[in-house]
């Protein structure tokens, strides 16, 4: 994502400040550069262009003094058609980072599905790049042009804290063994969604307000089986990978049995390394601590026994259980990203 911080002397120039969430050590971690980069539509908006160039560690980077320009990047690559904008809640607090990438061409007669990405700072760009990659050819990939609607955080606020308040709505069956994080902002994070979130995309793009779908990984995976399970009329598809149904898998089934999922669609992926180590990770120091956590986890006979209750609990709705073959829980994501979109848009 790129903030424009104020102008050259050069018309058509500014300076961007750009961080890049992702990389670093899990996916969830930031990235930042500093570089002058090119207006690239002439629209000196502050948030319009998305560019995304090399990047540093967090860990390790820092803002220098205003430096001169030491080989600048003259060709910035840049995510067309694509912006972020701040949006905070009617009532007051504090805002999300939305990232909106509009469809190329002519929108359908009902408009155009919607899917929207929780986590959206660690993979917005790969997301959108890869629909608009298999929508050139639907007939051959069955994906469709869809506007993809990213959450996410603004840079300087701990994600990983927020997210944890977002995606949950009480304490989980590990929460002893956990930093003090706030929870339980479920129920306020899917009312900024419905109330005010989606009115604002439909004001600025045609879409088709019944074919929505909502795509989380991990924690935020556990978020959409939680929305499916008590607000099902929220989104008609719903795309959980490697969601942390251990978090609190009691209320998902209890969830399940309150609501009426006819007509729903669920799609859960999970990677076939996530109950145990993989053959990378065998030799590794914390290799028994690993295997532990995986095993009272239970990642992917969770989610088998999940997609399993819910066919049982709705007849009536589309369930698809995947395991990916040699992915695991850090790597499962871009591997999923055009089997998620598959499913969402193909019918």
């Amino acid at each position: 994502m790129a903030r424009i911080v104020g102008p050259r002397p050069s018309a058509g120039l500014y300076r961007i400040n750009t961080v890049m969430p992702g990389l670093g050590p899990g996916i969830h971690a930031l990235a930042a550069a500093l570089y002058w980069g090119k207006d690239v539509d002439g629209r000196a908006k502050p948030g319009h262009d998305v560019h995304l160039p090399a990047c540093r560690s967090a860990r390790s980077f820092r803002f220098p003094p205003r430096p001169e320009p030491m080989n600048p990047v003259t060709n910035p690559v840049t995510l067309a058609d694509a912006e972020w904008f701040d949006l905070a809640p009617e009532d007051g607090g504090r805002p999300w980072r939305i990232f909106l990438a509009r469809p190329q061409g002519e929108p359908p007669p009902g408009g155009f599905p919607v899917v929207t990405m929780l986590d959206a700072n660690a993979g917005f760009a790969t997301f959108v790049e890869v629909m608009r990659r298999g929508a050139v050819r639907p007939q051959a990939t069955g994906i469709a042009p869809a506007v993809i609607v990213g959450i996410g955080y603004p840079e300087g606020e701990d994600q990983r804290v927020r997210r944890t308040f977002d995606y949950t709505a009480g304490p989980g069956t590990e929460e002893a063994e956990r930093d003090a994080r706030a929870i339980g902002g479920r129920d306020a994070f899917l009312a900024f969604i419905e109330h005010t979130l989606k009115p604002r995309i439909a004001r600025e793009v045609p879409v088709d307000a019944a074919n929505q779908t909502l795509f989380g990984h991990s924690l935020a995976g556990w978020f959409v089986l939680d929305v499916l399970a008590r607000d099902p009329g929220s989104f008609r598809t719903h795309v959980a990978v490697s969601p942390s149904i251990w978090w609190d898998e009691t209320r998902l089934v209890e969830g399940l049995a309150r609501a009426d999922g006819a007509g729903r669609r669920l799609a859960i992926m999970v990677g076939e390394w996530e109950q145990a180590l993989s053959p990378w990770q065998a030799a590794r120091p914390e290799a028994a601590e690993m295997a532990a956590r995986r095993a009272r986890r239970a990642m992917v006979d969770r989610a088998r026994g999940f997609s399993d209750r819910v066919r049982t609990a709705w007849p009536g709705a589309r369930v698809q259980f995947e395991i990916m073959p040699g992915e695991e829980h850090a790597s499962i994501l871009p591997a999923a990203m055009a089997r998620a979109l598959r499913f969402a848009l193909a019918e």
